[in-house]
C-alpha cells in the first residue's frame, strides 16, 4: 500500500509519502458449542418426610458434558451455563404438577454444582463450565452438580416429586 498526503499551510507546502503493507489475520476463537449425549434423568429415589426435615437426604450427583470446536486444548472457554425451569430461587427446583393430586407439597429439589454453589436460573449468574478432556472432534467441558430434595415451607406431604430444567449455554 502506497499513500500521499498534501498538506497547504499558508504558503508553505508539505507533501508525506508512504508506503507499507498490512495483513488481515481471521483468527476465530472457537467454533461453536453443543451439549453431548443424550437427557440427563436423574434419578432421585424414595425419601422419608423425617429425613428432608432434618435434611438426612442423599445426594445424587449429575452431569453433562458440552463439545466445543476449534479451540486449544485446555482452553478456557468463553461459554456459561445456566438453567431455566419452574424455581422460586437459584438452586431451588419445584416440583412438576404442583397442586395436583398425588404430588408432594412442601417440597422441592435443591441443586448445586460441585463446588456447593446453588445453580443459576437466570442468564446474568452463569456459571463456567470446566475443562475435562480432549476428543478427535472437540474439547470436552463438563458441568457437575447434585439434587436432593428440600423443604420449601409448609406442611410436607407425601407424593410423586418429579420436576424438569433445562441448562442453557451463554456465550458471552
Amino acid at each position: 500500500m502506497a499513500f500521499t498526503i498534501d498538506w497547504l499551510v499558508g504558503g508553505a507546502a508539505l507533501q508525506i509519502r508512504g508506503q507499507g503493507t498490512t495483513e488481515l489475520v481471521n483468527d476465530v476463537y472457537f467454533s461453536g458449542c453443543e451439549s453431548v449425549g443424550a437427557a440427563v434423568n436423574v434419578q432421585m429415589g424414595k425419601q422419608t418426610i423425617q429425613h428432608i426435615k432434618n435434611g438426612d437426604v442423599r445426594e445424587v450427583p449429575f452431569n453433562f458434558d458440552v463439545r466445543c470446536t476449534g479451540l486449544k486444548s485446555g482452553a478456557k472457554v468463553p461459554v456459561k451455563v445456566y438453567f431455566e425451569g419452574s424455581s422460586q430461587a437459584d438452586g431451588m427446583l419445584k416440583l412438576s404438577r404442583l397442586g395436583q393430586a398425588g404430588v408432594a407439597t412442601g417440597v422441592g429439589i435443591s441443586l448445586v454444582n460441585d463446588k456447593g454453589a446453588k445453580l443459576p436460573f437466570d442468564i446474568t449468574r452463569s456459571i463456567a463450565l470446566d475443562w475435562n478432556r480432549d476428543a478427535a472432534d472437540g474439547s470436552i467441558y463438563r458441568f457437575s452438580g447434585s439434587a436432593k430434595y428440600a423443604p420449601t415451607g409448609g406442611e410436607i406431604k407425601p407424593g410423586k416429586g418429579d420436576a424438569t430444567m433445562s441448562f442453557v449455554l451463554n456465550y458471552n
